[in-house]
């Protein structure tokens, strides 16, 4: 088969960039091994984890607020994630139906860099002009006495999981935003969860300030252990694990019914990459803002570059792509530095751009604009008024450079200072905005009028 475009991956990286080519008339094929649009976020990442924290949440929630005392059923809540990812299978079928998309179910074999085979249940040989490479990342699994018997992150949250009784124990190795987003879904749903930390610190890169404001915010029945390597792990049991870690010099241990990796995530690539010759750094792909590799005919957008490893800056990558392509000239650039994150703990967090430790190193002088979220209607609904917002304004200027929000509502109110961040608006043009009420986003504003 001949096609314009030949997309590995059918992920946040691949079928945005697929629709929009097919919709501008190009012949596109896409295969992916799982045989469904979503990538890892829908089959065994962001949408089920997301969907137990947000069951998680409304339990705490209901404890709290109405005294609500029964268990919850562990199994109850997978049956509801399982019930979203088929959800959105469904949608993201009837989605493809209506596009002329050649998809398969099957993984690339690069042979050149314009053919490859797709390697499924009939193999089809493929000649293309421009690739995608959207084959996205997966968990990085440290090789140490015992690593066999942990879990990672995909069999807890993948689409129909064994794992569907609630541990009463478990250990998490680990210290990034998913060792801390899962600790705490199953602190909350009632399991006593261990977090074992190589280093000093959690959440390596990310300012020290927030990083400390969310640990003081974190349930303390979460017993996060810092400067403790493990060294093995034994299986004692049916369903029973000796994790051996080092702490201070010395050995200990703790006894557990689930343990689960959380070391972090790394590309995946297709098979036979290396004949394409790209430059492939310690991240992934190297890529530019146009998402083209070093190889001009080969875009490489989302995880499988490493540069930001979010769904939602896989979906603006494959679109940065896509136009591209279409123009056979740049003609639209990833901005990567407005892309909003979000760490999903109970409490959660959320940043976007140029935090004060980042523009401390760039020479930017700052005035620092806040609100307490004590003083929030919306939070105050919910008894969760811990946290705060705060803005990162360029003096002189005035231009908002960054900001980050912890506490309730953060990855959503996130997007409202992206926005902002992206189009250099002013906080006085923040300031002015009326945000709605009684709604947490009007923390927002008030945040900006501090300064004024």
């Amino acid at each position: 088969m001949i096609v314009d475009v030949l997309i590995a991956g059918a992920g946040g990286a691949g079928y945005p960039a697929a629709f929009r080519l097919n919709k501008a008339g190009l012949k596109v094929a896409m295969a992916d091994p799982k045989g469904e649009l979503g990538g890892n976020c829908l089959y065994q990442g962001c949408v089920p984890s997301k969907t137990m924290r947000e069951l998680a949440h409304l339990y705490l929630r209901a404890r709290k607020l109405l005294g609500f005392n029964e268990v919850v059923s562990f199994e109850k809540v997978q049956d509801h994630k399982d019930f979203v990812q088929e959800t959105r299978f469904k949608q993201h079928k009837q989605e493809l139906s209506e596009t002329s998309v050649d998809f398969y179910k099957g993984e690339v074999e690069i042979i050149d860099n314009h053919h490859a085979i797709i390697k499924g249940e009939k193999d089809a040989q493929i000649e293309y002009k421009y690739l995608i490479l959207a084959s996205g990342s997966g968990p990085f699994v440290p090789r140490f006495p015992g690593s066999e018997y942990c879990i990672t992150s995909d069999d807890l949250y993948k689409y129909k999981t064994s794992i569907r009784k609630l541990p009463k124990e478990m250990v998490i190795i680990g210290g990034g935003y998913i060792a801390l987003e899962t600790a705490s879904i199953m602190n909350v749903l009632g399991t006593k969860v261990h977090v074992l930390v190589r280093s000093d610190r959690v959440l390596r890169g990310l300012d020290t300030r927030l990083v400390s404001s969310l640990l003081s915010m974190l349930d303390k029945n979460i017993d996060i252990k810092f400067n403790s390597p493990v060294i093995e792990v034994q299986k004692v049991g049916e369903n029973e694990y000796k994790v051996i870690y080092s702490e201070k010099s010395e050995k200990k241990e703790i006894t557990a019914d689930l343990v689960m990796l959380a070391t972090g995530r790394k590309p995946v690539y297709p098979k036979g990459i290396e004949k394409l010759g790209l430059a492939i750094g310690r991240s992934g792909v190297m890529v530019d803002e146009t998402i083209v590799s070093s190889v001009k005919n080969v875009y490489a957008p989302g995880d499988v570059n490493g540069r930001s490893m979010f769904f939602h800056s896989a979906v603006r990558q494959s679109l940065v792509a896509a136009h591209n392509i279409l123009a056979g000239t740049p003609i639209d650039y990833m901005d990567f530095e407005s892309v909003p994150k979000s760490i999903f703990t109970i409490p959660s967090i959320a940043y976007v751009g140029i935090l004060p430790e980042e523009a401390k190193r760039r020479g930017i002088e700052i005035v620092e604009a806040s609100y307490p979220l004590i003083k929030d209607s919306r939070a105050q609904m919910y008894d969760e008024a811990e946290g705060e917002i705060r803005l990162f304004v360029e003096r002189g200027s005035l231009r908002v450079i960054g900001g980050w929000i912890i506490g309730i509502d953060a990855p959503t109110m996130i997007n409202e200072i992206g926005t902002v961040v992206a189009n250099g608006l002013t906080a006085r043009q923040m300031a002015d905005y009326a945000d709605q009420h009684p709604m947490s986003n009007e923390s927002i504003s008030y945040a900006a009028r501090s300064i004024f």
